[in-house]
């Protein structure tokens, strides 16, 4: 008997295998209609589609913790709505997403990433967003939940459409600035980060300056191995004379992978549908072309030529990153292939003697392969892998028990992984139903500080000239988490299991 699989993602696929539109989008309210979706063994790399399999019962862990009242579940639902709204957050994240804007009057692509090094400048009333010569890094592991954020919120309310093909465009942007006319890129080469000239947008009436002098060609801070380097695209098909930066780390990619996976929950029409079908083509080909080069990440040197960074940046371990490999490799073939990564688990996961970082990354690629794993089909996978985010959620609540001993994630980052592991199938227990009500808590009272208000709102004739904040910072949630958990309403990985967090009906019906 194959494991449970998700009704929504199920009904979106036997809807795309049936010949639909795509645009009838993420229906809330589900039924599950006994079918499952599957892998088929053909013999090829593309997922073939069943709808005779018998569905098993969902992954399920033991019960943990008090439960929390429906009227608790209410209370912190408005609440959080509120910090949604009293921060702007969409139309916020809108006015600040941007890479090339969709009111150039050549027409050239436009797309819209959230940035690092960023300073945000109102002078005599005009906003600037001012790059710093050093350049941005992993761009990915902001945009990427971001992304998921917002698609979560345009799968429940129908009203961020833009947005989300403005995020999905920016994931294609960092392959297409590594094209040129006379060097050709399939889709094998991602940039870091890329700058083409400075230039004003007006879109959706808002008008600001995108300074990229300072990028062209920029800096690299580190001149010994610097992690990344500037290289010169002059004859770029996109938008012209451009500079690159070369050297696509994985550290943001996990990110982007899972973000990837939980795209079927929002709506295409067939403008939309078009920059997916760019998004499958170029990483596809990025993915296979990673794991062709014994999973290593190709870019080019200040000649165009191509080569493999010897830096750990652009290597994928056998033994600690299986699960990143597996991840990749589920996205660029559709099935594991040789790989076994069990549960996902290695001894070097959750032992927090390590840096912060690799834990991050790590755990954005091992829910990146589950979700993955549920998308292409490969269901023993899927729940193998739930197994494994189960467990590092358990450990590290078990030990935060102990919090004279206690070394690991800080609230923040495991309120990312105990949402964004739900939203890709993980039940949650009450003990991290309440974690994540004391966040909302926290977020709501620091981001709607008085002193943060301003921030939100630059735009706004009131607010004076100054320096603002790019990326408002604040308790409980990372800006670029703040809309995730939406998806604990709307992801189409849901585990039907888990215990509510929100009022999801209450969810629904708010009006903005």
């Amino acid at each position: 008997m194959r494991p449970w699989v998700p009704p929504a993602l199920m009904s979106l696929l036997l809807a795309v295998a049936c010949g639909s539109d795509g645009n009838s989008g993420y229906p809330p309210d589900i039924l599950d209609t006994g079918t499952d979706i599957s892998v088929a063994d053909t013999g090829t790399d593309t997922p073939q589609v069943q709808d005779t399999v018998e569905v098993a019962p969902p992954f399920t862990r033991p019960e943990n913790g008090e439960p929390v009242s429906d009227e608790d579940i209410a209370a912190i639902t408005d609440k959080y709505l509120e910090l949604l709204e009293g921060t702007r957050y969409f139309d916020a994240t809108n006015e600040r997403a941007h890479g090339w804007p969709r009111s150039d009057s050549e027409g050239r692509y436009w797309y819209g990433t959230w940035w690092s090094g960023v300073k945000v400048i109102k002078e005599n009333g005009k906003v600037t967003y001012r790059h710093k010569e050093d350049g941005s890094d992993n761009n990915g592991m902001r945009t990427g939940p971001i992304l998921s954020g917002v698609c979560f919120a345009h799968a429940l309310w129908g009203n961020q459409g833009d947005l989300v093909r403005k995020l999905v465009r920016g994931f294609n942007a960092w392959s297409l600035a590594m094209d040129r006319d006379s060097v050709p890129n399939d889709g094998h080469l991602l940039a870091r980060s890329h700058y083409p000239e400075s230039i004003a947008s007006s879109d959706d009436g808002v008008e600001y300056h995108i300074d990229y002098s300072l990028n062209r060609p920029g800096v690299n801070l580190d001149e010994h191995l610097p992690p990344s380097i500037y290289v010169h695209a002059p004859d770029n098909p996109w938008w012209g004379d451009v500079w690159v930066k070369n050297k696509r780390s994985k550290d943001d990619i996990g990110h982007m992978l899972e973000a990837m996976a939980l795209l079927p929950g929002c709506t295409a029409d067939a403008d939309f549908q078009a920059d997916l079908d760019l998004l499958e083509e170029r990483y596809t080909a990025w993915c296979r072309g990673v794991e062709d080069n014994d999973y290593g990440i190709v870019t080019v040197d200040e000649d165009w030529q191509e080569y493999t960074p010897i830096e750990d940046l652009a290597h994928y371990i056998e033994m600690l990153e299986c699960k990143s490999r597996l991840a990749i490799r589920l996205y660029g073939r559709g099935n594991p292939g040789l790989l076994d990564c069990g549960n996902g688990i290695t001894p070097a996961d959750e032992q927090w003697v390590l840096k912060n970082d690799f834990h991050q990354i790590n755990r954005s690629y091992h829910r990146a392969a589950a979700a993955m794993a549920f998308l292409r089909g490969d269901h023993d996978t899927a729940h193998a892998m739930l197994d494994g985010l189960a467990w590092r959620l358990d450990t590290i609540f078990n030990a935060r028990a102990q919090p004279d001993v206690y070394e690991g994630p800080h609230e923040q980052d495991l309120a990312e992984s105990v949402v964004m592991s739900a939203t890709v199938g993980v039940p949650l227990t009450w003990r991290e139903v309440r974690f994540l009500h004391d966040r909302i808590e926290e977020a709501h009272a620091s981001y709607l500080a008085e002193g943060m208000l301003p921030h939100y709102r630059v735009f706004d004739p009131e607010v004076p000239d100054g320096e603002y904040l790019f990326n408002p910072g604040g308790g409980g949630f990372f800006w670029r988490y703040l809309a995730a958990p939406l998806g604990l309403c709307a992801s189409p990985y849901l585990n039907p299991t888990s215990k509510p967090v929100l009022d999801c009906n209450r969810v629904r019906e708010k009006s903005w």
